[in-house]
């Protein structure tokens, strides 16, 4: 067990003693560790290879779970024997949503005696600077430009972030206001396109952004990505396709295309942010291909 009391939604929509209690007739056995800090979280992983351990129940939000995901992948766990089960406790939940894990005692107990393994596909994101190279994993959906940007103004806030959804809205409107499009060479695997980028969501799953659609085609299971460009829009547009998002209809617009390949480069005319799962991963160019090795999940 890997929780995070950190996470908005810690012990909101179920109890992990309600549902402890629920499984010890089963004979589970937990060994639980608190890991409030990606830090501490990568400190736990790694002492646990030494004990062999292979079922990590993470207890917290996307975050949590793209932490684990890399200290697994840095710490160099075989992911083939791993499996990997989320009680969602974040803000959005987004990974969560695309396998409809449920949130309350009962649905959750039953996932542990009900569900099913499954592989998952996992990806990297290199952003190519400057200054050198620097990865992250990513197990739903990486995003580029604007959904990075709006990461990066929260970032800045000195106003406390957690919960803060008025904070979010705030940062989504200015980063509206100020955001500038940037010509990017996008190559899919041997095709190359030449767009104005609004925003670039490249998905393993579908949700992003605390419930929109962004990838709504992405099967985590393929080996592949789905990448969903956005071209710039205008704030007439911007209202009448934000609905479309949270259902996935958006898609048909003139203005967003869809494309699907294993990797993925993308050369920005001049350096764009890059987030997965809510977390920074670089400034600069990007490639983005899929990890050697897949996880498992334990999913509904």
């Amino acid at each position: 067990m890997i929780l995070n009391p950190n996470a908005e939604n810690f012990g909101q929509n179920y109890s992990w003693e309600g549902i402890k209690k629920m499984l010890q007739p089963e004979k589970f056995v937990f060994q639980e560790h608190v890991a409030p800090t990606s830090e501490s979280c990568h400190e736990i992983i790694a002492s646990l290879k030494n004990e062999n351990a292979r079922y990590f129940i993470i207890v917290g939000g996307d975050g949590t779970l793209n932490e684990v995901v890399n200290a697994l992948y840095n710490h160099a766990y075989d992911t083939t024997r791993v499996v990997l089960a989320l009680i969602p406790s974040g803000t959005g939940n987004d990974w969560a949503r695309t396998h409809n894990i449920p949130a309350t005692d009962k649905e959750l107990a039953r996932l542990f005696l009900d569900g099913k393994i499954m592989p998952h596909d996992v990806g990297i994101v290199c952003a190519n600077t400057a200054t050198g190279t620097q990865q992250r994993y990513f197990i739903n959906i990486a995003g580029f430009a604007f959904d990075a940007e709006v990461i990066q103004r929260m970032n800045k806030s000195p106003l406390p972030k957690k919960g803060n959804k008025m904070l979010y809205l705030k940062n989504l409107f200015l980063s509206l206001l100020s955001n500038k499009p940037v010509r990017c060479r996008l190559r899919v695997d041997e095709q190359v396109y030449e767009k104005d980028v609004f925003s670039l969501a490249v998905g393993i799953c579908r949700y992003n952004g605390g419930g929109m659609m962004q990838v709504p085609m992405a099967d985590f299971s393929d080996g592949v990505f789905d990448i969903v460009l956005i071209e710039p829009l205008n704030m007439f547009e911007i209202l009448t396709q934000l609905p479309k998002l949270y259902k996935g209809t958006h898609i048909s617009y003139k203005k967003i295309h869809h494309y699907k390949g294993r990797e993925i480069e993308i050369v920005p005319q001049r350096h764009i942010p890059a987030e997965v799962e809510g977390e920074l991963a670089g400034e600069g160019a990007f490639t983005v291909m899929p990890a050697l090795s897949a996880i498992n999940v334990l999913v509904p």
